[in-house]
């Protein structure tokens, strides 16, 4: 069989780019929602590429699309090839001194209102070709995306000792008790985590970080808590405390929003004091774009600031 030979049709990555993303949604309609792109623009893009190709490659059915055994091999593909493009361009633009191209972020939930908005506003006037990609996750999915590359920079708390994984210590945090407003005036000075075992607590799931570190304080102070619900959503986790329906667990810095608005009210958790600290992780695999290392030293400040303005 001779050798499929490359076109100026073949060299386009747009049908692939289209595919991926159908694949991953299911469906046309929600592909075309998440790229801003006409939905007859998309199918005719796949439908010739399968005609390139000549094997189907998606089943479409009244409920989306799902990928047939070809489409399945061309998943796999297609992914490696958009990312190795993209890798391409980063090793390059590395190279330079221009601070342009896009920088993914994971940060752990809540911290939008403390690094976020800031963030965005101070590259939008200092640095309009940066532009940031932002996703909420936890230590856990953060590092796995770290590793795979779907992000460049990541927020996380305790940060394991990763030999391809660059840290940089940004700010010594503080575990408090979370309840609804007036719910903890008795306890201004902090609760004692052997009290803790007496209250109604609801907890992120095993094996969640935060629970591992509440669950070792406990142990440590000789008593063994028991949550009253689990969930792992922040956001779940605080609308269930705002109806005072149980107290929670938390970094401070996740809460200096919550709290300057009155929605919550916290205190340490003493006997012993949990004192989680927050790192800047990149990959030592990945190189550091310059628009990276613009973005890196603006959270640093940005957080630093923050830190400052939580000790006044």
């Amino acid at each position: 069989m001779a050798e499929p030979k490359l076109s100026a049709a073949s060299l386009d990555l747009r049908p692939l780019y289209y595919f991926v993303h159908v694949a991953d949604a299911g469906s046309f309609s929600r592909a075309a929602a998440a790229l801003s792109v006409g939905q007859p623009i998309i199918s005719r893009a796949i439908r010739s590429l399968e005609g390139d190709l000549q094997v189907a490659l998606l089943y479409r059915h009244g409920r989306g699309v799902s990928l047939t055994p070809a489409g399945e091999q061309l998943l796999a593909s297609a992914k490696a090839i958009l990312q190795r493009v993209a890798d391409t361009r980063s090793d390059i633009a590395a190279r330079g001194d221009v601070a342009a191209g896009s920088v993914e972020i994971a940060m752990p939930p809540l911290f939008g209102a403390l690094v976020a908005i800031d963030l965005v506003k101070r590259l939008r006037a200092e640095f309009p070709l940066i532009s940031v990609n932002i996703r909420e996750g936890y230590a856990a999915d953060s590092l796995e995306w770290l590793s795979t590359g779907a992000v460049d920079i990541a927020l996380v708390f305790n940060a394991p000792k990763i030999a391809t994984l660059l840290v940089e210590h940004v700010l010594d945090d503080e575990i408090h008790l979370v309840g609804a407003p007036g719910s903890l005036d008795s306890a201004p000075g902090g609760v004692p985590v052997r009290q803790l075992a007496t209250m109604p607590l609801l907890l992120p799931p095993e094996p969640h970080r935060l629970r591992a570190l509440i669950d070792h304080a406990a142990h440590e102070a000789g008593v063994e808590l028991k949550a009253e619900a689990q969930i792992s959503g922040v956001a779940t986790l605080l609308d269930l405390v705002k109806a005072g329906l149980g107290y929670t667990v938390l970094p401070a810095t996740l809460l200096q929003g919550q709290i300057k608005e009155g929605q919550v009210q916290s205190c340490p958790i003493i006997k012993p004091r949990i004192k989680p600290r927050l790192f800047l992780a990149t990959s030592m695999q990945r190189p550091l774009t310059m628009a990276k290392k613009v973005t890196l030293r603006l959270i640093s400040e940005l957080l630093s600031v923050s830190a400052a303005s939580s000790r006044l």
